[in-house]
């Protein structure tokens, strides 16, 4: 008979490590997420507008693009987990400096290297995933996601609750954040790194034919990851700005956007099992997209922001681990394309939340949901185009 306990096949050392990973995801869902209900404090910090701090946002996913393409060739280099001990305590103390810069170029640079080191997390942990469990990764992925969902859920609740218990110190606020990411830290630093099965290299031939594959993969991976993010970074920003609703609501708001994604996730694991990825990517395009149009009929309305901001996390919750196993289909998966494939996604991150900031505070409101509806919209059509495109012959190597 199956068992479908994560743990019933892992050895003592395996299951630490995965307990462990898990633990570090969830600080890595608080360090991706803490910058969205924290930029109007921030902007006040540094003396500047709400627009201008969408550079916040660019400056630190450009540190998680450094972070992530740079940190791979490492982690192949060097003991996993000393590096991993290392980017945490870098982010530690990086965040522990941000509400201490008062300069707004000051603050940029303290927000790159502490992106960087979120990005350099985030890489390390998928490939010592991978080389732990290998064919048998997808489910301990998508449980680690789903703790990344857990973490960013709880980063507005406590940065809402430690603002309230100390007038307003935005101080502790982040120092609280901080503090969740020494458990990790201190697994980390107490278990061995696993070590690297691969010897053989791909065949870098193999990649010539997916050119046009692979930016299509890119493209929508672009559109996904920056609605996802762009939305959860401005939905604070958005509905305290507007009046729809006081900072400890929009908190609260911001919170169900991560609830929502969360539980997307979670649904995605036996879902995911009976149906095809590229359907269930489809799917959640369009879902995403029929959401945005009710929450542009309705854009003040509060019933509706509660609504569009479940709904567009769940819709988004699955779309990059999804896009994940369907290129899988579409191309042969080597460092370098998973590489590539992880560029559309920090450009993602990094350009569509600059974009809204600016809109926001040169258009209003309404117009920064236009341009999030139109992403979306954007997506499900390359989507669909790469559904329709015929899937490669890449099983057999190429011949040299």
């Amino acid at each position: 008979m199956k068992q479908s306990n994560l743990f019933s096949n892992l050895n003592p050392l395996d299951a630490r490590r995965f307990l462990i990973y898990a633990v570090v995801y969830f600080s890595v869902g608080i360090g991706v997420s803490m910058l969205g209900p924290l930029l109007p404090f921030l902007a006040d910090h540094a003396n500047v507008s709400v627009g201008q701090m969408g550079f916040a946002f660019t400056t630190q996913n450009l540190g998680y693009l450094v972070g992530s393409l740079g940190g791979g060739s490492f982690f192949d280099r060097y003991k996993s987990h000393r590096l991993l001990v290392l980017c945490l305590a870098a982010v530690i103390l990086t965040g522990f400096l941000i509400p201490m810069v008062g300069w707004f170029p000051g603050l940029l640079v303290v927000l790159f290297f502490f992106g960087l080191g979120i990005g350099a997390i985030d890489v390390g942990e998928n490939i010592n995933m991978v080389w732990i469990f290998q064919s048998e990764v997808g489910p301990y992925l998508n449980a680690v996601h789903l703790i990344f969902g857990v973490g960013a859920f709880c980063t507005p609740l406590i940065i809402t609750t430690v603002l309230g218990w100390t007038n307003g110190s935005l101080t502790w606020a982040i120092w609280a954040l901080l503090l969740l990411f020494f458990p990790g830290l201190l697994g980390l630093a107490t278990t061995p790194s696993p070590e690297n099965p691969e010897t053989n290299q791909t065949d870098s031939t193999e990649e010539v034919g997916y050119v046009g594959t692979i930016i299509l993969l890119m493209l929508t991976i672009f559109f996904a990851v920056g609605v996802q993010i762009g939305f959860s970074g401005w939905i604070f920003t958005y509905v305290s700005d507007l009046k729809i609703a006081d900072t400890a609501t929009a908190s609260m708001i911001n919170a169900l956007f991560w609830a929502s994604l969360s539980l997307g996730r979670l649904i995605a694991i036996p879902v995911s099992k009976k149906v095809a990825p590229g359907t269930m990517i489809l799917f959640n395009f369009a879902l995403l997209t029929l959401v945005l149009i009710f929450f542009l009929i309705w854009p003040t309305d509060p019933v509706m922001v509660w609504i569009g901001a479940a709904g567009v996390g769940l819709t988004t919750a699955t779309l990059f681990p999804t896009l994940l196993s369907f290129a899988k289909t579409r191309v042969n998966m080597t460092g370098r394309i998973t590489g590539l494939l992880f560029l559309g996604s920090s450009l993602g991150m990094m350009l569509l939340p600059l974009l809204l900031g600016q809109v926001f505070d040169r258009y209003g409101g309404y117009p920064m949901l236009l341009v999030v509806f139109i992403s979306a919209l954007l997506g499900l059509g390359v989507m669909s185009l790469l559904s329709v495109k015929r899937a490669p012959e890449h099983d057999a190597p190429v011949a040299s």
